[in-house]
């Protein structure tokens, strides 16, 4: 920050930084930072990241890599498209799995609130999520690139064999998350 001397402002040491320094206090433990990533806010994710990053990089210092920046584009509810199956079981839709990349979604809550009245996003959400399949949203290489690096970083840093559960091998990740995919040391 210009003419203050600090690297990150206060609200960001205090609010990300310093709760994950605390988080760090074993060898075995990660902290993953995670966003909703709206649309009205797409055009800004690589400056989100970047301050994100900043602050974590800038208090854990060397154990900056034990933690991660991901979004969930456009929100978290845009992943119920991808798994109709668990939206129709909670909601008694008959959607059906969508065809293109649920992340392009601009307002998933909406879309549900237009397929069911009465949507709740907590009430619903938790159901939802308790039968969402992640290798099943998850498995079309070309689509969730989001979703999927962070699904990477999880398995990379937990030992975990990237293997085609996840389509982690040959799917698509983050333009600007994956990078903390290709600067992960051989072992934390």
């Amino acid at each position: 920050m210009i003419g203050s001397g600090k690297t990150i402002p206060d609200r960001d040491a205090r609010d990300i930084g310093f709760p994950a320094r605390a988080f760090l206090s074993s060898e075995t433990d990660f902290v993953i930072l995670v966003n909703d990533l709206e649309a009205g806010r797409s055009g800004e994710i690589q400056q989100i990241f970047d301050r994100y990053r900043l602050a974590l990089d800038t208090i854990l210092k060397s154990k900056a890599r034990r933690a991660s920046v991901h979004f969930l584009v456009n929100m978290l509810e845009a992943y119920y498209f991808a798994d109709a199956r668990a939206v129709n079981a909670v909601l008694g839709t008959e959607l059906a799995d969508c065809e293109g990349d649920v992340e392009t979604i601009r307002h998933p809550k909406n879309e549900l609130k237009g397929s069911c009245r009465g949507f709740d996003e907590i009430e619903h959400g938790c159901r939802i999520l308790d039968t969402l399949r992640a290798c099943h949203v998850l498995s079309r290489w070309d689509t969730c690139s989001s979703l999927r690096t962070m699904f990477a970083w999880i398995c990379k840093v937990i030992g975990e064999p990237e293997g085609e559960t996840y389509q982690l091998l040959e799917g698509c990740y983050s333009d600007v998350t994956g990078d903390q995919l290709r600067t992960l040391p051989p072992s934390l």
